[in-house]
């Protein structure tokens, strides 16, 4: 099978960018965006999709079994952690920092900070969490573990451990069963059996 653009950055250039390397599993594409590269933190088994966009002013630490579909923005300017096999579908927006709209102030890079009124707080996605396809979530909010925010959702608010919101606000519409915690239980003794050398 030919693959066209099918490749992904070396550890070494990582490394060379400033990207702190949590382990040898890290497959991020070449035409993924890393803006402020010394500030991101990825754990080991990563993947980061083609066409991606981390932009790292405040930080960004990626769990360790941690995907980013294609097409997914992680603006960082607030600061965003993904915990351990969470996963952040094609084209979901991930926004620690927001421009005031409302026009009482000028909105964009190209002003002086002292003109704009930008809203920078903190994004927490939990561990086996999940953002749908297209979804947006706003500076400030946490997703407990194992929560979901469905596809083409906007998460203006925290959204509690194990359950299941979609929308426009979001809401809450389910509940998530946790029987994928004995696969991560699996999944991590199988992992340490591996790498145990047999004699």
């Amino acid at each position: 099978m030919q693959k066209y653009h099918g490749d992904f950055l070396p550890r070494a250039e990582l490394e060379r960018l400033g990207v702190e390397c949590g382990g040898e599993d890290i497959l991020i594409h070449v035409s993924a965006v890393l803006v402020y590269a010394e500030k991101i933190r990825i754990g080991n088994h990563v993947r980061i999709d083609p066409f991606c966009v981390l932009s790292a002013g405040g930080g960004i630490t990626l769990g360790q079994h941690v995907h980013l579909a294609a097409h997914c923005t992680l603006i960082g300017g607030g600061g965003i952690s993904v915990g351990d096999f969470a996963g952040v579908s094609h084209g979901a927006k991930l926004l620690s920092a927001s421009d005031d709209f409302s026009g009482r102030y000028l909105s964009g890079p190209t002003v002086f900070d002292d003109f704009r009124g930008v809203t920078q707080a903190p994004i927490h996605v939990g561990r086996h969490a999940v953002i749908g396809a297209g979804s947006v979530l706003l500076p400030g909010v946490t997703l407990g573990d194992g929560a979901i925010v469905g596809a083409l959702s906007l998460a203006r608010e925290d959204v509690p451990p194990w359950t299941i919101w979609g929308g426009i606000p979001a809401r809450q519409i389910g509940e998530r069963r946790k029987d994928l915690l004995e696969f991560e239980k699996a999944q991590r003794e199988r992992s340490a059996n591996a790498r145990t050398p047999t004699g």
